[in-house]
Parts: C-alpha cells; sequence; structure tokens
C-alpha cells in the first residue's frame, strides 16, 4: 500500500484550511475523506484513475471544500476531459512537445503571494505567436495550473490570474473557436483550483469579442470574479499588492523578463534535449 498523506504545512496553513475548505484537523480525518472519494469514483463509466495517491485525491477535497458529492463530481469530470481532449493532455504530460509556445514565456508566476497567501499567474497574451495552435495554448495553460497545484499552500489559498491583452494578434483571436471555449469551460468544473479572482487589462474590443466566444460556457462564479481596469494598473493593486507585480504596473516586483526565465526553467525542468517534439 502507498505512503499515506501527512499533512506538514504551517498551523497558519491549518487553520485556514480548517475554516475555509472544512478539512479534517488530523490525519486520520483526512484519510476517512480520501478513501471514501477513492472508493466512490466510478472506474467503469470514467476509466482507471490516473493517480490513486492520497496527495492527488487531496486536490479534489479541498477544491470543493471537502464536499464528497462536489468533489466526486470534479475528479470524474477530470478523467471525463482527459478522454474527450485526449491530444490536448497528451501534451500536457508531454512538455516538450510544445516546448516552442512555453520558451515565448507569455505565462508566468509572479514571485511572491497575494495577502490571502495565493499565487499568482501572469499571462501576457501578446507575446504569444499569432499562428500557435489554441489548442497548444490550452495545454499551456493546463500545465501551468498543474504544476501550480504541486504547491500545497496554493491548494488552499488558490490563485489570482492577470491577463494583459495588450498587443493581443487578431489572427489568434480568430483561431479561438467555439470547441476550444468549450473544452476550457468544461475545464471550469474538473480543473481542482480555487481562482479567487482574474484581473483584465488592456482589454480593448479584443477582450469584448474574446468573451463574447467563451461566456456561453463559463460559470456565473467566475464571471463574477472578473475584473476589468483597461490601463489603470493602481485599480488592481487593493487585490494584489505592489509588492509582488512588475515596475510597469506600479508594482516593486521583479521584471517579467527575470520571472519569465525562471518560470520556463520550472516548465523545463523534466525536458531533455533528445525528447522529441
Amino acid at each position: 500500500m502507498e505512503e499515506r498523506y501527512h499533512f506538514t504545512l504551517s498551523d497558519e496553513l491549518l487553520e485556514k484550511a480548517v475554516k475555509e475548505l472544512h478539512e479534517p484537523r488530523d490525519d486520520e480525518g483526512r484519510w476517512e475523506a480520501i478513501d471514501k472519494l477513492r472508493e466512490s469514483y466510478d472506474s467503469e463509466k470514467y476509466g482507471p484513475l490516473i493517480r490513486s495517491d492520497d496527495a492527488f485525491l487531496l486536490r479534489f477535497l479541498r477544491a470543493k471544500k471537502f464536499s464528497q458529492e462536489k468533489s466526486l463530481n470534479m475528479l470524474q469530470n477530470y478523467h471525463k476531459v482527459q478522454k474527450q481532449y485526449k491530444d490536448v493532455f497528451v501534451k500536457v504530460s508531454n512538455p516538450a512537445l510544445i516546448r516552442p509556445i512555453v520558451e515565448q514565456g507569455a505565462l508566468l508566476m509572479l514571485d511572491g503571494n497575494t495577502k490571502q497567501g495565493a499565487c499568482c499567474l501572469f499571462y501576457r497574451t501578446g507575446l504569444l505567436d499569432p499562428n500557435a495552435d489554441p489548442w497548444d495554448l490550452t495545454a499551456y495553460g493546463i500545465m501551468c495550473m498543474e504544476k501550480m497545484l504541486e504547491n500545497e499552500q496554493y491548494q488552499i489559498c488558490g490563485m489570482e490570474i492577470i491577463e494583459d491583452f495588450a498587443d493581443f494578434s487578431l489572427t489568434l483571436l480568430a483561431k479561438m473557436s467555439t470547441s476550444v471555449s468549450k473544452m476550457k469551460g468544461a475545464m471550469q468544473d474538473a480543473m481542482p483550483c480555487r481562482i479567487r479572482g482574474i484581473h483584465i487589462l488592456n482589454e480593448g474590443t479584443v477582450f469584448d469579442l474574446l468573451m463574447a466566444i467563451a461566456r456561453p460556457f463559463m460559470r456565473k462564479k467566475i464571471l463574477d470574479r472578473i475584473h476589468v481596469y483597461g490601463a489603470k494598473y493602481e485599480l488592481m493593486h487593493k487585490h494584489i499588492s505592489p509588492a509582488i507585480l512588475p515596475p510597469y504596473l506600479g508594482g516593486t516586483g521583479p521584471e517579467p523578463s527575470v520571472l519569465s526565465e525562471k518560470w520556463i526553467d520550472i516548465l523545463t525542468e523534466d525536458m531533455t534535449q533528445d525528447t522529441p517534439l
């Protein structure tokens, strides 16, 4: 039998998990919830669990505040989406297949956390190759979220997303089909992420067009957490501290180029030079 999970985070994070996520205070309580989720999973309908270890299943329980019904639904949706969009998840599991997109550095994690302890993903869409395959971009986004979820703190505290639409390509927008948006919508009910807020910068007409495609597939809960600022970056500071934002957003954090190099190194650490592209 695999080794059981043991909580090793700070007392502060334990209290947050207990209070906000209804997480059991002791490991025995967690094991009971994990075992029940594992036993409830319908492998005949959704296929074998991709991973059956405690740490993996715990992500879904935390994402749904330890509701067995909601956690099970998300876990089964996770496997359902992987079967439906197998080609996308092959790339998620093999980052070398989308190495050129990864190395563009359009998506990175800011250094430091919000006051609530959440991480902050920063997406500069204008850096993307206009000729990029939208399905590859989707795989790229999922891969970044999966990497973020490896850190237990962010399973508990969640994540904030900043999207800067400056210089976003209309050519790329034209490729954002309903099918791609539909899959992204499905991921809302499958990816065990706690998204606390989505902050949109320099949006313009491009964002309006993109939302017209995506809105029908987005849950109201997510739509209600979207904040649009245009070029008034200071308005974002009440949600995300300037201490972790780059200088061009009115912050005192590192330049995006520095953070981008660090994040690329993290995402490509498992790639080898002889991995086929």
